[in-house]
Protein backbone atom coordinates (compact mmCIF):
# COMPACT_ATOMS: atom_id res chain seq x y z
CA UNK A 1 0.00 0.00 0.00
CA UNK A 2 2.76 2.45 0.94
CA UNK A 3 4.71 1.74 -2.24
CA UNK A 4 1.57 2.39 -4.28
CA UNK A 5 1.50 5.85 -2.71
CA UNK A 6 5.13 6.30 -3.77
CA UNK A 7 4.10 5.65 -7.37
CA UNK A 8 1.23 8.11 -7.02
CA UNK A 9 3.48 10.88 -5.69
CA UNK A 10 6.02 10.22 -8.42
CA UNK A 11 3.34 10.59 -11.09
CA UNK A 12 2.32 13.86 -9.44
CA UNK A 13 5.95 15.03 -9.53
CA UNK A 14 6.14 15.25 -5.73
CA UNK A 15 9.50 13.59 -5.01
CA UNK A 16 9.83 14.86 -1.43
CA UNK A 17 6.62 13.14 -0.34
CA UNK A 18 7.52 9.98 -2.26
CA UNK A 19 10.98 9.90 -0.66
CA UNK A 20 9.48 10.27 2.82
CA UNK A 21 7.39 7.14 2.27
CA UNK A 22 10.38 5.20 0.93
CA UNK A 23 12.42 6.13 4.00
CA UNK A 24 9.54 5.07 6.25
CA UNK A 25 9.46 1.65 4.57
CA UNK A 26 13.24 1.33 4.85
CA UNK A 27 13.13 2.18 8.56
CA UNK A 28 10.85 -0.83 9.14
CA UNK A 29 12.05 -3.32 6.53
CA UNK A 30 15.60 -2.27 5.58
CA UNK A 31 17.08 -1.56 2.19
CA UNK A 32 16.38 -3.63 -0.90
CA UNK A 33 17.91 -3.05 -4.34
CA UNK A 34 14.55 -1.80 -5.59
CA UNK A 35 14.12 0.69 -2.74
CA UNK A 36 17.69 1.91 -3.13
CA UNK A 37 17.11 2.52 -6.83
CA UNK A 38 13.91 4.45 -6.17
CA UNK A 39 15.50 6.44 -3.34
CA UNK A 40 18.43 7.41 -5.56
CA UNK A 41 16.14 8.64 -8.31
CA UNK A 42 14.01 10.61 -5.84
CA UNK A 43 17.00 12.16 -4.10
CA UNK A 44 18.37 13.28 -7.44
CA UNK A 45 14.97 14.81 -8.27
CA UNK A 46 15.13 16.84 -5.04
CA UNK A 47 18.64 18.07 -5.83
CA UNK A 48 20.41 15.84 -3.30
CA UNK A 49 23.01 14.48 -5.71
CA UNK A 50 25.33 13.06 -3.05
CA UNK A 51 22.38 11.35 -1.40
CA UNK A 52 21.40 9.87 -4.75
CA UNK A 53 24.86 8.35 -5.22
CA UNK A 54 24.81 7.00 -1.66
CA UNK A 55 21.48 5.27 -2.30
CA UNK A 56 22.49 3.78 -5.65
CA UNK A 57 25.73 2.54 -4.07
CA UNK A 58 23.66 0.23 -1.85
CA UNK A 59 22.66 -1.85 -4.89
CA UNK A 60 24.99 -4.89 -5.11
CA UNK A 61 24.67 -5.34 -8.87
CA UNK A 62 23.19 -2.18 -10.39
CA UNK A 63 21.78 -2.42 -13.90
CA UNK A 64 22.72 -0.19 -16.81
CA UNK A 65 20.06 2.40 -16.06
CA UNK A 66 21.28 2.89 -12.49
CA UNK A 67 24.93 3.00 -13.54
CA UNK A 68 24.17 5.62 -16.17
CA UNK A 69 22.32 7.79 -13.66
CA UNK A 70 25.15 7.35 -11.17
CA UNK A 71 27.81 8.26 -13.72
CA UNK A 72 25.90 11.34 -14.85
CA UNK A 73 25.54 12.47 -11.24
CA UNK A 74 29.22 11.88 -10.49
CA UNK A 75 30.15 13.91 -13.57
CA UNK A 76 27.92 16.78 -12.44
CA UNK A 77 29.57 16.73 -9.02
CA UNK A 78 33.07 16.48 -10.46
CA UNK A 79 33.78 13.13 -8.82
CA UNK A 80 36.10 12.15 -11.64
CA UNK A 81 37.78 8.92 -10.43
CA UNK A 82 34.40 7.58 -9.31
CA UNK A 83 32.79 8.63 -12.60
CA UNK A 84 35.51 6.88 -14.59
CA UNK A 85 35.02 3.68 -12.59
CA UNK A 86 31.24 3.78 -13.04
CA UNK A 87 31.54 4.39 -16.78
CA UNK A 88 33.89 1.41 -17.10
CA UNK A 89 31.39 -0.77 -15.22
CA UNK A 90 28.63 0.41 -17.52
CA UNK A 91 30.65 -0.31 -20.66
CA UNK A 92 31.53 -3.75 -19.27
CA UNK A 93 27.91 -4.81 -18.77
CA UNK A 94 26.64 -2.97 -21.87
CA UNK A 95 29.37 -3.00 -24.56
CA UNK A 96 27.10 -1.11 -26.98
CA UNK A 97 26.53 1.76 -24.52
CA UNK A 98 27.76 4.64 -26.68
CA UNK A 99 26.87 7.36 -24.16
CA UNK A 100 29.20 5.77 -21.63
CA UNK A 101 31.92 5.39 -24.24
CA UNK A 102 31.64 9.06 -25.21
CA UNK A 103 31.79 10.36 -21.65
CA UNK A 104 34.64 8.05 -20.71
CA UNK A 105 36.54 9.17 -23.79
CA UNK A 106 35.99 12.86 -23.04
CA UNK A 107 37.08 12.38 -19.45
CA UNK A 108 40.21 10.39 -20.30
CA UNK A 109 41.29 12.42 -23.35
CA UNK A 110 43.72 14.54 -21.32
CA UNK A 111 44.68 11.76 -18.89
CA UNK A 112 45.01 8.54 -20.87
CA UNK A 113 44.76 9.34 -24.59
CA UNK A 114 45.09 5.70 -25.67
CA UNK A 115 42.10 4.63 -23.59
CA UNK A 116 40.23 7.73 -24.75
CA UNK A 117 40.84 6.87 -28.41
CA UNK A 118 39.32 3.41 -28.04
CA UNK A 119 36.26 4.80 -26.26
CA UNK A 120 35.75 7.70 -28.67
CA UNK A 121 36.09 5.46 -31.71
CA UNK A 122 33.28 3.35 -30.23
CA UNK A 123 31.18 6.46 -29.51
CA UNK A 124 31.71 7.75 -33.05
CA UNK A 125 29.72 4.78 -34.36
CA UNK A 126 26.59 6.55 -33.07
CA UNK A 127 25.36 9.42 -35.25
CA UNK A 128 24.37 11.40 -32.17
CA UNK A 129 27.94 11.45 -30.85
CA UNK A 130 30.00 11.23 -34.03
CA UNK A 131 30.84 14.90 -34.52
CA UNK A 132 31.94 15.54 -30.94
CA UNK A 133 33.86 12.27 -30.70
CA UNK A 134 35.70 12.93 -33.96
CA UNK A 135 36.70 16.46 -32.92
CA UNK A 136 38.40 15.15 -29.80
CA UNK A 137 39.85 12.13 -31.62
CA UNK A 138 41.40 14.46 -34.19
CA UNK A 139 42.89 16.59 -31.41
CA UNK A 140 44.43 13.53 -29.76
CA UNK A 141 45.85 12.20 -33.02
CA UNK A 142 47.44 15.52 -33.98
CA UNK A 143 48.97 16.17 -30.55
CA UNK A 144 49.48 12.70 -29.10
CA UNK A 145 53.21 12.97 -28.40
CA UNK A 146 53.23 16.62 -27.37
CA UNK A 147 53.50 17.76 -23.74
CA UNK A 148 50.73 20.27 -24.41
CA UNK A 149 48.15 17.59 -25.27
CA UNK A 150 45.98 18.30 -22.17
CA UNK A 151 45.88 21.99 -23.08
CA UNK A 152 44.92 21.29 -26.69
CA UNK A 153 42.27 18.82 -25.56
CA UNK A 154 40.93 21.39 -23.11
CA UNK A 155 40.60 24.03 -25.82
CA UNK A 156 38.85 21.55 -28.13
CA UNK A 157 36.43 20.57 -25.37
CA UNK A 158 35.77 24.23 -24.56
CA UNK A 159 35.00 24.94 -28.21
CA UNK A 160 32.39 22.16 -28.01
CA UNK A 161 30.98 23.63 -24.74
CA UNK A 162 32.02 20.52 -22.82
CA UNK A 163 33.01 22.63 -19.84
CA UNK A 164 33.15 19.96 -17.14
CA UNK A 165 35.57 17.83 -19.14
CA UNK A 166 37.47 20.94 -20.24
CA UNK A 167 38.01 21.78 -16.58
CA UNK A 168 39.63 18.37 -16.07
CA UNK A 169 41.93 18.93 -19.05
CA UNK A 170 42.96 22.47 -18.09
CA UNK A 171 43.61 21.42 -14.48
CA UNK A 172 45.87 18.64 -15.75
CA UNK A 173 47.63 21.01 -18.15
CA UNK A 174 48.25 23.46 -15.32
CA UNK A 175 49.57 20.72 -13.03
CA UNK A 176 51.87 19.10 -15.59
CA UNK A 177 53.42 22.38 -16.74
CA UNK A 178 53.30 24.38 -13.49
CA UNK A 179 53.38 27.35 -13.61
CA UNK A 180 51.26 27.63 -16.76
CA UNK A 181 49.34 30.89 -16.80
CA UNK A 182 47.19 30.24 -19.87
CA UNK A 183 46.06 26.85 -18.55
CA UNK A 184 45.08 28.47 -15.25
CA UNK A 185 43.17 31.20 -17.07
CA UNK A 186 41.29 28.66 -19.16
CA UNK A 187 40.64 26.64 -15.99
CA UNK A 188 38.98 29.71 -14.51
CA UNK A 189 36.87 30.15 -17.65
CA UNK A 190 35.75 26.50 -17.55
CA UNK A 191 34.72 26.89 -13.92
CA UNK A 192 32.87 30.12 -14.69
CA UNK A 193 30.90 28.42 -17.45
CA UNK A 194 29.67 25.80 -14.97
CA UNK A 195 28.55 28.35 -12.39
CA UNK A 196 31.59 27.75 -10.20
CA UNK A 197 34.11 30.31 -8.98
CA UNK A 198 36.86 30.70 -11.55
CA UNK A 199 38.22 33.91 -10.06
CA UNK A 200 41.12 32.47 -8.08
CA UNK A 201 42.55 30.66 -11.11
CA UNK A 202 42.22 33.81 -13.21
CA UNK A 203 43.96 35.96 -10.58
CA UNK A 204 46.84 33.51 -10.29
CA UNK A 205 47.22 33.45 -14.07
CA UNK A 206 47.36 37.25 -14.23
CA UNK A 207 49.91 37.38 -11.41
CA UNK A 208 52.10 34.88 -13.29
CA UNK A 209 51.93 36.56 -16.71
CA UNK A 210 50.37 40.04 -16.62
CA UNK A 211 51.72 40.71 -20.12
CA UNK A 212 50.08 37.67 -21.73
CA UNK A 213 47.35 38.82 -24.12
CA UNK A 214 45.37 35.57 -23.92
CA UNK A 215 45.43 35.67 -20.11
CA UNK A 216 44.21 39.28 -20.10
CA UNK A 217 41.49 38.37 -22.61
CA UNK A 218 40.25 35.51 -20.42
CA UNK A 219 40.40 37.82 -17.40
CA UNK A 220 38.13 40.20 -19.30
CA UNK A 221 35.71 37.40 -20.18
CA UNK A 222 35.62 36.39 -16.51
CA UNK A 223 35.02 39.94 -15.30
CA UNK A 224 32.18 40.35 -17.79
CA UNK A 225 30.64 37.14 -16.44
CA UNK A 226 30.68 38.43 -12.86
CA UNK A 227 29.25 41.82 -13.87
CA UNK A 228 32.39 43.96 -13.54
CA UNK A 229 32.15 45.88 -16.81
CA UNK A 230 34.80 48.54 -15.96
CA UNK A 231 37.27 45.85 -14.91
CA UNK A 232 36.51 43.88 -18.07
CA UNK A 233 37.09 46.96 -20.22
CA UNK A 234 40.50 47.50 -18.63
CA UNK A 235 41.57 43.85 -19.03
CA UNK A 236 40.34 43.59 -22.62
CA UNK A 237 41.93 46.89 -23.62
CA UNK A 238 45.23 45.49 -22.33
CA UNK A 239 44.70 42.28 -24.32
CA UNK A 240 44.05 44.27 -27.50
CA UNK A 241 47.11 46.44 -26.90
CA UNK A 242 49.29 43.36 -26.40
CA UNK A 243 47.98 41.61 -29.52
CA UNK A 244 46.44 44.25 -31.82
CA UNK A 245 45.91 41.82 -34.71
CA UNK A 246 43.42 39.59 -32.88
CA UNK A 247 39.85 40.67 -33.74
CA UNK A 248 38.36 38.54 -30.94
CA UNK A 249 39.82 40.92 -28.37
CA UNK A 250 38.18 43.96 -29.97
CA UNK A 251 34.86 42.13 -30.24
CA UNK A 252 34.90 41.19 -26.56
CA UNK A 253 35.93 44.73 -25.64
CA UNK A 254 32.90 45.96 -27.57
CA UNK A 255 30.64 43.66 -25.56
CA UNK A 256 32.14 44.98 -22.31
CA UNK A 257 31.40 48.56 -23.37
CA UNK A 258 27.90 47.46 -24.26
CA UNK A 259 27.54 45.99 -20.76
CA UNK A 260 28.60 49.42 -19.49
CA UNK A 261 25.88 51.07 -21.65
CA UNK A 262 28.43 52.89 -23.82
CA UNK A 263 27.04 52.06 -27.26
CA UNK A 264 29.29 54.50 -29.09
CA UNK A 265 32.42 52.71 -27.89
CA UNK A 266 30.78 49.33 -28.45
CA UNK A 267 30.09 50.18 -32.09
CA UNK A 268 33.61 51.55 -32.55
CA UNK A 269 35.31 48.38 -31.32
CA UNK A 270 33.01 46.10 -33.28
CA UNK A 271 33.84 48.04 -36.42
CA UNK A 272 37.51 47.64 -35.50
CA UNK A 273 37.04 43.88 -35.12
CA UNK A 274 35.45 43.72 -38.57
CA UNK A 275 38.31 45.72 -40.09
CA UNK A 276 41.10 43.74 -38.38
CA UNK A 277 39.45 40.46 -39.41
CA UNK A 278 39.28 41.67 -43.03
CA UNK A 279 35.46 41.55 -42.94
CA UNK A 280 35.35 38.14 -41.31
CA UNK A 281 31.77 36.76 -41.35
CA UNK A 282 31.81 36.08 -37.61
CA UNK A 283 32.51 39.72 -36.78
CA UNK A 284 30.20 41.05 -39.46
CA UNK A 285 27.43 39.02 -37.87
CA UNK A 286 28.29 40.36 -34.41
CA UNK A 287 28.08 43.90 -35.77
CA UNK A 288 24.78 43.17 -37.50
CA UNK A 289 23.29 41.70 -34.33
CA UNK A 290 24.54 44.67 -32.33
CA UNK A 291 22.73 47.03 -34.67
CA UNK A 292 19.66 44.81 -34.54
CA UNK A 293 19.55 44.49 -30.76
CA UNK A 294 20.04 48.22 -30.35
CA UNK A 295 17.51 48.98 -33.07
CA UNK A 296 15.54 51.33 -30.83
CA UNK A 297 18.65 53.54 -30.72
CA UNK A 298 19.45 53.36 -34.43
CA UNK A 299 19.38 56.34 -36.73
CA UNK A 300 18.53 56.01 -40.42
CA UNK A 301 22.26 55.72 -41.13
CA UNK A 302 22.47 52.90 -38.57
CA UNK A 303 19.71 50.99 -40.33
CA UNK A 304 21.47 51.50 -43.64
CA UNK A 305 24.72 50.22 -42.12
CA UNK A 306 22.89 47.16 -40.84
CA UNK A 307 21.37 46.48 -44.25
CA UNK A 308 24.77 46.79 -45.91
CA UNK A 309 26.30 44.42 -43.37
CA UNK A 310 23.65 41.83 -44.15
CA UNK A 311 24.75 41.62 -47.78
CA UNK A 312 27.84 39.77 -46.61
CA UNK A 313 25.81 37.37 -44.46
CA UNK A 314 23.31 35.71 -46.81
CA UNK A 315 23.03 32.56 -44.69
CA UNK A 316 22.73 34.16 -41.25
CA UNK A 317 19.13 33.75 -40.11
CA UNK A 318 20.04 35.39 -36.80
CA UNK A 319 21.27 38.52 -38.52
CA UNK A 320 18.23 38.57 -40.80
CA UNK A 321 15.88 38.22 -37.83
CA UNK A 322 17.75 41.02 -36.10
CA UNK A 323 17.29 43.24 -39.12
CA UNK A 324 13.57 42.57 -39.08
CA UNK A 325 13.39 43.51 -35.41
CA UNK A 326 15.43 46.66 -35.98
CA UNK A 327 13.00 47.74 -38.71
CA UNK A 328 10.02 46.96 -36.48
CA UNK A 329 11.36 48.99 -33.56
CA UNK A 330 12.32 51.82 -35.91
CA UNK A 331 8.71 52.12 -37.09
CA UNK A 332 8.79 50.05 -40.28
CA UNK A 333 6.38 47.63 -38.67
CA UNK A 334 5.03 45.62 -41.59
CA UNK A 335 8.39 45.25 -43.29
CA UNK A 336 10.00 44.13 -40.05
CA UNK A 337 7.26 41.58 -39.33
CA UNK A 338 7.54 40.18 -42.85
CA UNK A 339 11.28 39.62 -42.50
CA UNK A 340 10.87 37.83 -39.16
CA UNK A 341 8.21 35.57 -40.68
CA UNK A 342 10.54 34.89 -43.61
CA UNK A 343 13.26 33.80 -41.17
CA UNK A 344 10.88 31.43 -39.38
CA UNK A 345 9.89 29.88 -42.69
CA UNK A 346 13.58 29.08 -43.26
CA UNK A 347 14.37 28.14 -39.66
CA UNK A 348 11.27 27.44 -37.58
CA UNK A 349 13.31 26.93 -34.40
CA UNK A 350 15.32 30.15 -34.56
CA UNK A 351 15.20 31.39 -30.97
CA UNK A 352 15.95 35.00 -31.86
CA UNK A 353 13.12 35.19 -34.42
CA UNK A 354 10.71 33.38 -32.07
CA UNK A 355 11.50 35.82 -29.27
CA UNK A 356 11.03 38.83 -31.53
CA UNK A 357 7.75 37.42 -32.87
CA UNK A 358 6.53 36.92 -29.30
CA UNK A 359 7.26 40.58 -28.57
CA UNK A 360 5.33 41.61 -31.67
CA UNK A 361 2.38 39.43 -30.65
CA UNK A 362 2.37 41.03 -27.20
CA UNK A 363 2.31 44.47 -28.81
CA UNK A 364 -0.77 43.41 -30.80
CA UNK A 365 -2.53 41.93 -27.74
CA UNK A 366 -2.17 38.27 -28.76
CA UNK A 367 -0.87 37.19 -25.37
CA UNK A 368 -1.78 33.48 -25.60
CA UNK A 369 0.16 33.03 -28.83
CA UNK A 370 3.06 35.02 -27.41
CA UNK A 371 3.16 32.84 -24.28
CA UNK A 372 3.39 29.70 -26.41
CA UNK A 373 6.39 31.07 -28.31
CA UNK A 374 8.08 32.33 -25.14
CA UNK A 375 7.73 28.90 -23.53
CA UNK A 376 9.47 27.34 -26.54
CA UNK A 377 12.34 29.79 -26.27
CA UNK A 378 12.56 29.52 -22.48
CA UNK A 379 12.90 25.74 -22.65
CA UNK A 380 15.98 26.00 -24.87
CA UNK A 381 19.60 26.96 -24.29
CA UNK A 382 19.94 30.04 -26.49
CA UNK A 383 20.91 33.48 -25.22
CA UNK A 384 17.19 34.32 -25.33
CA UNK A 385 16.17 31.58 -22.87
CA UNK A 386 16.75 33.73 -19.78
CA UNK A 387 14.97 36.88 -21.07
CA UNK A 388 12.12 34.66 -22.26
CA UNK A 389 11.76 33.13 -18.79
CA UNK A 390 11.91 36.58 -17.21
CA UNK A 391 9.21 37.86 -19.53
CA UNK A 392 7.05 34.80 -18.83
CA UNK A 393 7.35 35.38 -15.10
CA UNK A 394 6.34 39.03 -15.52
CA UNK A 395 3.33 38.13 -17.66
CA UNK A 396 2.07 35.51 -15.21
CA UNK A 397 2.17 37.75 -12.16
Amino acid sequence: MLLERVDTYRRLNRPVQALHIVETVVAHEGWTPSLAGIAGTLRRATGDLEGAIAAWSLIPTPDGSVLRSMAQTQIELGYWPAAAETLIRLIYIAPDERWAALNYGLLMASINPQAARLALEMAAEDNAYRTLANVILDTIRRNQDQPLLPMRVGVALAEQSQWAFAEVAFARAAALNDPYAEALAYLGLARDRQGKDGGSSILRAVSLEPGNARVRYLQGVHLRAVGDAPGAIDALAQAAALDPQNPAYYAELAQAYRDDHDLTQAEHWLLTAVAVSNNGPRYQEMLALFYADEGVNLTTSGLEALEQTLTGLPDSTDARAGYGWALYTAGEVERGKAIIEEVLERDSGNARALYYKAQILLDSGAEDEALELLERVASGTSEFAVPARTLLDDLRR
